[in-house]
């Protein structure tokens, strides 16, 4: 193989590798455009962290079981004074 073949084939890999690189982009572009609330969703999932579910997951229970008691009126008798 003579080093202008050399050349040549590594022109044809560049060129290939644009080719994918671009129909990727595009592929990832024409998912964002479809659907651009799961994007966001997605983006703000995979950045958050573990450490901080940990640390707001049991605060926004806490807060969701006691909104469920005072709509439904369950544990009202602990407030309650004889």
């Amino acid at each position: 193989m003579t080093e202008l073949e050399i050349l040549r084939r590594r022109r044809e890999l560049v060129l290939l590798s644009a080719q994918l690189q671009r129909a990727t982009v595009a592929r990832r572009l024409e998912r964002i455009q479809g659907s651009p609330v799961r994007a966001v969703l997605g983006l703000a999932s995979s950045a958050a962290s573990v450490p901080l579910l940990w640390k707001f997951g049991p605060k926004l229970l806490g807060l969701a079981v006691r909104v469920y008691r005072r709509r439904t009126g369950r544990g009202n008798h602990l407030l309650a004074t004889n």
